[in-house]
């Protein structure tokens, strides 16, 4: 080996050492929950991004700001999880604070605008990304003119789905083959009440209903019987109960369906737990608000339910 091949050799052997022992990054390492997966990652060098930097209004529609360098747009699943989008936010929150970014958006469903964020905001494609209108939390930090993040975190029945998209000068871009950094789950309270005050909407999971059909299942249903109880507790308190369906059958039909199907658990409520009528309405939105995919005969299961809102 000549001394030339020889000193090419070593420098290149002292890359491969720096490279896997560090093999994160230099820049910002997003922490996630134990668990996550990687469902999927773009990272294109000298790419331009547009980033919401604040939330949704009549006059601006959603504010975006556009940097330029490595761009990276990945996704995350949480399976089998009761963690909500808040405390997966947090420990990012202090993860840009304490890497000197300025937090220019952050927000919860509502707050950010619902559906008129979510259809102004740039989002992967379903299996990778899903979001759930009510349930999603965005965030972006800005540091100096080369760095921006956005992070959009969703909650879909008993999972999770988070997209990163992010611009970073190429020395600090993210490495897309490396260990996700992640932490332990923190402990969930898991209580309607607590849901309630969190989301300000629940999902009545377990009740019985099958594709096509109105009729609400003889029961008897424990999330009816902790409404009923919650309601109680809370006199002042008004709710809509919201109808999905799934994707079979054609929109006005599943919105028919769907809307009969919270009436059903409407009567229930009225029914048995002696609620009064003026307390709860019903509607039904059929197929326009997904928690899974409706490919899969799983996820029209989870697609066809119930969800209680809270109005006041």
């Amino acid at each position: 080996m000549t001394p030339i091949m020889h000193k090419a050799v070593r420098s290149l052997s002292i890359v491969l050492v720096l490279t896997l022992s560090n093999p994160a990054f230099a820049g910002l390492d997003v922490p996630y929950p134990s668990g996550v997966e990687r469902l999927f990652t773009e990272q294109t060098e000298d790419g331009t991004l547009r980033v919401p930097i604040a939330p949704w209004s009549q006059q601006s529609s959603v504010p975006h700001e556009k940097r330029s360098g490595t761009v990276t747009v990945s996704t995350f699943e949480l399976r089998a999880t009761s963690i909500t989008p808040e405390q997966v936010a947090a420990p990012i929150r202090q993860a840009l604070r304490d890497a000197e970014f300025q937090i220019t958006l952050d927000c919860m469903s509502n707050e950010c605008g619902g559906f008129d964020y979510r259809v102004n905001t740039p989002v992967v494609s379903p299996p990778n990304m899903y979001v759930n209108l009510r349930d999603f939390q965005s965030m972006t930090g800005t540091k100096g003119s080369d760095q921006i993040i956005n992070i959009l975190i969703s909650r879909i029945g008993e999972r999770v789905y988070i997209q990163e998209r992010r611009v970073d000068p190429a020395a600090d871009a993210p490495v897309t083959t490396s260990k996700i950094t992640t932490l332990a789950r923190p402990k969930i309270a898991t209580s309607m009440s607590y849901q309630f005050t969190q989301t300000g909407a629940v999902a009545l999971e377990g009740l019985d209903f099958t594709s096509g059909s109105t009729n609400l299942g003889e029961g008897p249903f424990s999330v009816l019987s902790e409404l009923a109880d919650y309601l109680r507790q809370n006199p002042n308190t008004k709710i809509v109960l919201v109808g999905h369906s799934d994707a079979v059958g054609v929109l006005e039909g599943n919105i028919a369906i769907s809307k009969q199907r919270a009436e059903a658990v409407r009567q229930r409520l009225i029914s048995k737990y002696d609620i009064q009528k003026s307390r709860v309405t019903a509607e039904g939105i059929a197929y326009l608000s997904p928690r899974a995919s409706n490919q899969t005969p799983e996820g029209r299961e989870q697609n066809r339910r119930v969800e209680a809102v809270i109005l006041q």
